[in-house]
């Protein structure tokens, strides 16, 4: 299916195995950053609050991906991007910030802001929506 401007809107199954890809680079960080918090603490676990630390970790480090590559690493893979749906360019920080919090409005009613996809007719997800960005299949490899 094409998107506005002659873009080629990603499918669901390859949306899927990208989330799948990136959840195989982000539990390994994670892991690790739990094994040095711990450590930092002298073997007697995390302090409290740090799970909110871990998340936002996690959220800066996928933020900081869109916004310079316009991909994670599962997308690129997929050569999949996420682009601005109105302009074709790289969102603006506040956008991608909202998407990336729309993640969680998506899974809240049993994962419909994701399924949401499947009829929606430019593909797009809530966090998509919220966001106001597309996610299409990247033509060339980065």
């Amino acid at each position: 299916m094409s998107g506005q401007g002659g873009v080629e809107l990603a499918g669901f199954w390859p949306r899927v195995a990208a989330q799948i890809l990136d959840a195989a680079w982000m539990i390994p960080v994670g892991l690790v950053l739990v094994l040095l918090g711990d450590f930092a603490r002298g073997g007697r676990g995390l302090s409290p609050g740090s799970d909110i630390l871990l998340q936002l970790i996690s959220a800066l480090l996928i933020i900081l991906f869109w916004a310079s590559r316009q991909a994670t690493p599962g997308k690129m893979l997929m050569r999949l991007r996420v682009i601005d749906a109105e302009t074709g360019g790289t969102p603006p920080w506040p956008r991608l910030v909202a998407r990336y919090f729309g993640y969680i409005l998506s899974s809240i009613p049993l994962g419909l802001g994701y399924l949401w996809m499947l009829w929606d007719p430019r593909r797009q997800c809530w966090h998509d929506r919220i966001a106001r960005t597309l996610v299409v299949r990247d033509p060339l490899p980065r």
